[in-house]
Parts: structure tokens; sequence; C-alpha cells
């Protein structure tokens, strides 16, 4: 498998040819996949839709792109939930929203009050859990963020527990984060602070060793194919620069890595509600920083005052710049008002994080069981970033007479992380049909969870942007038919 941009060899030929020169053609693949993987990946930096060009092979297949708004996981608006043990996740209501409201996150907010200085109850451990089956059950999945107090006033202190008890609690909660990998999108550091934000602290202003020791905790006890967000770019650097690494922005190579660096990424809780977003950016090499390492890295957050700046003229080219995947659609409500009102929420509805528009794909021109196989296909995100999380590539072949009758061919060296937003990419993949197959198939593109809890899930595959492609039922993108002989 590779991306590329240079057309690979397609093979047409007699049916005799194909079926009496299956061990030829099994050469000739192998050719094609190393000639692939002494190429490099290349992209076009361009949103506007592809059209034919003279160097596309007889038999490309062209597809419409769709504006629908529709759900997608691990990516878009959320809904922020304040669990305790009085208020909990319901699996119908996730259901409904993804229905209805086209909503697959949501912010859990885990308050800790009752247990600032002693062992969280078994009772509230089980809460967590029971939350992320709901979540499970209702095709969503968790932004995570635990802390003690949600107000800042003196009356409210203290804000939240001493280092001793926060490292006891990360302690208690590491089992239940590690089990529910799956259905976590990323977790917000939290625990320092009102409401886990790092700012109003009774017991870690003076010594910021104190917090880079709850991050380090933090690394250990999220499951490592997890990013955990910091409140503010600056917190990412210092804390790289504390310990001896370097505070330049991640590079591709660097990415998905399960290193401090690659691990770390941010959360703006106050997204164009004044000149530095209350504070987020000490300056511009802050902004410069984050716009680069947000490439790879989760960014989401939410709004918290109407200014000049919330206008959507501002907020659109914000989130293009830095790579929003989510954000609250509850709070700020006069900025979510004001978005409505200028008509620019659909739009933003539709592209935090990745969306995903199939242009074109071309297949071998014979189809023989046993032998093999070509695709190449160019995918458009013409979302504000790539997807966040590992995502599994796919092709199906389902017997069009008989639905039984499945293949699945997995494509193992494409990464739809770096599908970058606003770029166009091609991919090229050579696979060998089962010896069993004949007759008509329909083919899908498939773009499932890799987790085996979520894998066969529909509601947890990703859905391209094209017109009459989706199948809700399976989750599969379906392409075309093609008869194997």
């Amino acid at each position: 498998m590779i991306i590329n941009y240079g057309h690979g060899v397609w093979l047409a030929a007699p049916r005799d040819f194909f079926l009496t020169q299956c061990i030829v053609m099994r050469k000739i693949t192998f050719y094609l996949l190393t000639l692939c993987t002494l190429s490099f990946v290349a992209c076009k930096d361009r949103n506007e839709q592809e059209e034919p060009t003279p160097t596309d092979p007889k038999g490309t297949i062209y597809f419409e792109e769709s504006d629908e708004v529709f759900a997608n996981p691990e990516r878009g608006f959320h809904t922020q939930i304040y669990c305790t043990l009085k208020n909990h996740l319901s699996a119908e209501g996730m259901h409904d929203a993804r229905l209805n409201d086209f909503k697959t996150l949501y912010l859990t907010s885990y308050y800790l009050t009752d247990f600032i200085s002693s062992d969280i109850s078994d009772e509230f451990l089980q809460r967590i859990d029971d939350n992320m089956n709901a979540l499970r059950l209702g095709g969503a999945k968790a932004i995570v963020r635990f802390s003690y107090k949600d107000g800042f006033e003196q009356s409210d202190k203290p804000w939240d527990a001493t280092p001793e008890w926060v490292s006891r609690h990360i302690d208690q909660l590491t089992p239940y984060l590690q089990k529910n990998a799956d259905v976590i999108l990323c977790v917000q550091c939290g625990f320092i602070g009102s409401w886990g934000e790092w700012y109003y602290t009774e017991y870690f202003d003076k010594d910021m060793e104190l917090r880079w020791q709850v991050a380090e905790h933090m690394m250990r006890a999220v499951p490592a194919d997890r990013q955990i967000c910091f409140r503010t770019p600056a917190y990412k650097q210092q804390y790289l620069k504390s310990r001896g690494l370097s505070v330049e922005p991640l590079t591709a190579e660097e990415a998905y890595q399960p290193t401090i660096k690659a691990r770390w990424a941010g959360h703006n809780d106050c997204f164009v509600s004044s000149s530095n977003d209350v504070g987020t950016y000490r300056n511009l090499p802050d902004r410069d920083f984050w716009a680069e390492d947000t490439k790879y890295t989760i960014m989401g957050g939410e709004t918290c005052e109407k200014c000049a700046r919330s206008k959507s003229e501002y907020a659109i080219p914000e989130m293009e710049k830095y790579h929003w995947t989510y954000i609250n659609d509850s709070y700020y409500a006069p900025v979510i008002g004001l978005w409505r009102q200028e008509k620019k929420y659909d739009e933003i509805k539709r592209r935090l994080g990745y969306r995903l528009v199939l242009d074109k794909i071309y297949f071998s021109q014979n189809a023989v069981h046993g032998c093999g196989f070509s695709a190449k296909f160019t995918v458009r995100n013409v979302g504000f970033a790539a997807p966040v999380n590992k995502r599994d590539v796919e092709f199906v072949f389902v017997n069009a007479s008989n639905p039984a009758d499945k293949h699945i061919f997995p494509v193992s060296d494409v990464d739809p992380r770096f599908w970058m937003a606003g770029e166009s990419h091609n991919v090229i993949t050579n696979f060998g049909l089962d010896d069993n197959m004949s007759g008509e198939y329909r083919v899908y593109l498939n773009l499932p969870d890799p987790y085996a809890s979520l894998h066969t899930n529909p509601d947890f595959s990703i859905r391209l942007a094209n017109k009459d492609m989706w199948e809700p039922a399976t989750g599969y993108n379906y392409l075309t038919n093609i008869t194997v002989q």
C-alpha cells in the first residue's frame, strides 16, 4: 500500500489470458508493490472537487460530493455532561441525539468533590464504567476530564485536592481508563484548579514540578494510543522544556508515537473570546506553535465570551488554522447563537474534525478469483482536521445474490491520520482475490474503528461525504459492482 501521485500500471487483457496466467499476474502484483514502496507521500493542497483528467485510466469511476450534515465518529459539536452519582449517561439518549442532532461526542466532566480528601468510592467508579458502557451502546465517545470544583469564588475553596490525593485518585482511575480506551476520544489533563483547567488552584501554584508530576502520572494512566490535552500551548512547551525535550512543533515523522511530545494535545476553553482567547495565548509564537502542532494532535474546547472576534468570519479561519476536532455546542450560548444567526452553524457542524470526500476510484479491468487485483482512489479532506485516532481501511466484497458470501481485504499500509485537512490524497493498493470468489459483487470502502469491540459496529465507521454511498446498516461506503471470474 502506498499514497502516491504517480499512475499505477493497470492491467487489461482477455479473460482467457487471466485464467491461464495467474502466476504471471502475481509476479506483476509483487512488482507493483515493490515499485510503490519506493514512492513517497504526496498530496494536492486544494479543496475543489476532482474533475476527470486526460491521464485517468479508462473505467475510472467518479463520485459526487454531498453537503449533507450527518454523524461521524470522533468529531463534531459535543454535549457536556456533569457526571455525578445522580447524573449519568443514557445509551438511548445518545442514540437519539446521534439520529436527530448527529452527535457522537460527550465531554464527561467527573467532579470528585465528595472525595477531595478520601478515596473515590466504589459506587462512583462503577458509575464511570457504566457511563463508558452507555457510550459503547449509544454509538458515541467521550472527552474525559476529572476535577474537584466548578467554581472559583473564595467560598468554593479548596479548588482542588492535595498532590498526594490527586496521585491516589489517578491510581484509582487508571484501570477504568485503560479498560475503556475504545470509547475515549481523548483525556483532558484536569485535576488541577477549578474545572480542571489549571488556573484557580489551591496547591499547584508555586511549584510547577508538581504539575508536571500530575502530567506524567496521567501519561501512565491514559492508554498509550490516546492523547492527553493541556489547557494552553505554553503548558506543553514548558513541560517539554522541563524534561529536556525539543519545544518545536511535532513533525510528521514524530507524530502518533507513544512519546511525551506526540501524546500531548490541547484544548482551548475560551476560543475567539478575546484578542488572546482570554490568556490562552501569551504571544504570536504560542499561536504559531499550536497551528503546527495541531496538525497531528487533537484540538477542541469551547468559547467563553462574545466579542468582535467571535463572528464566524474569524472563527472559521481559526478552526482551519488550529485544526479543530470538537467544540461545545451549549457554551458559550451567545457565540453559538451568533453562528446560527450568521447561517454558519451548519458549515461548522459539517467541517469540525475530518470530512472525507471520495472523488474517484479505478479498479483493475479484470477480476479473477485467486489472482491479483488493483485499486487506486483519490480522497479529499474538506474538514478542519485529520482523523485523530487510528483508523482501519478495508475493501469489502459482498456477493450481490448471496450476502453471506463476503470477503474483506484490509489495506494495511495506509494511515488516514495523515489525510490532512485541505488536501487531496491518492492511494494505490494491490491485493489477491480469494480462490472461492465467483459472480457479481457489490464493492465497498470501509473505515472502521480498529478496536475489536467496535470494529463491526456501523456507528463507529466513517461515512464518506458523497451522495448515494452510505449504508447505515453496515457502515460501508458503496463504490460499484464488479464481476469476479
